[in-house]
């Protein structure tokens, strides 16, 4: 008799024999099974192939498609929390922080004349590492430190006057700190000498400034200057003012102010 592997032989009662498709063993052809499976399904999926019971797997659950529930039934008249207001009461930049999102901040004006390549907001977008063409740029760099980006606190991105209740003082801040940082494909000053000065100005009314920080560039690419002030002084208005050469090309990736007026910071 020729080898049986594991099928039992009747010669009163015979049986078809049959190989597994995985083991390759010969057994009983009644005694293989169909092999189903998870086929990113809600139904099992026959694989064709009939295996023996020690190689039959359990379907794979991962492959099963996932039946969400029904949402449950709404309650009639919900009383959520105001988290907004509770999380961040009167803020005085009248924030609102399902605002996070927003690619551009609405709640304060974004000033300077830095308004080629992506203009002025490009540097408070939020985006440190973006080439020149998106920065807040000037082809031609004024002389002097006539070359700014900044903050109008007391109005929205249109310039419209912010609406605030009485409780909240007005929009003047503290800046203590601040970040800037130069395009990720050149310095701050695309010039032979790209080293350059730069101060943070504060002003009660846009027109005249009061330095609060000054410093010099390093001149690198995609330099970022970190920097502490020590004035405590409040002002509606605060901006970067880079010095140029009337010559070479001057832009700005992104600046960063921290307001701290005693409390909370809002930005």
């Amino acid at each position: 008799m020729r080898p049986h592997g594991n099928a039992q032989i009747n010669a009163r009662a015979p049986r078809a024999l049959g190989i597994c498709q995985r083991c390759q063993f010969m057994y009983n052809l009644d005694v293989l099974q169909w092999q189903w499976d998870w086929k990113q399904g809600p139904r099992l999926f026959n694989l064709r192939i009939k295996v023996c019971p020690t190689c039959l797997d359990t379907p794979q659950e991962n492959g099963r498609t996932i039946t969400l529930p029904p949402d449950p039934v709404p309650v009639a008249y919900p009383l959520p929390e105001d988290y907004v207001g509770a999380d961040n009461p009167l803020s005085p930049l009248g924030f609102n922080t399902a605002d996070n999102f927003l690619p551009l901040p609405p709640q304060t004006q974004n000033i300077g004349n830095m308004t080629l390549n992506a203009g002025i907001d490009a540097a408070f977008n939020g985006v440190t590492n973006k080439r020149a063409e998106l920065c807040a740029a000037l082809a031609v760099s004024n002389s002097s430190f006539q070359n700014t980006v900044g903050k109008n606190w007391a109005a929205d991105k249109t310039g419209t006057l912010l609406t605030l209740p009485s409780t909240v003082p007005a929009q003047t801040h503290v800046v203590s700190s601040f970040t800037l940082t130069a395009p990720n494909d050149r310095p701050f000053l695309n010039a032979a000498t790209p080293a350059t000065g730069f101060h943070l100005d504060g002003s009660a009314n846009g027109a005249t400034w009061t330095t609060i920080f000054s410093s010099t560039t390093a001149g690198s690419v995609g330099e970022t200057i970190p920097a502490n002030t020590t004035s405590g002084a409040a002002f509606q208005y605060h901006r970067v003012a880079m010095a140029g050469d009337g010559i070479s090309q001057i832009a700005i990736a992104q600046l960063v102010l921290n307001v701290s007026d005693g409390a909370p910071n809002d930005i």
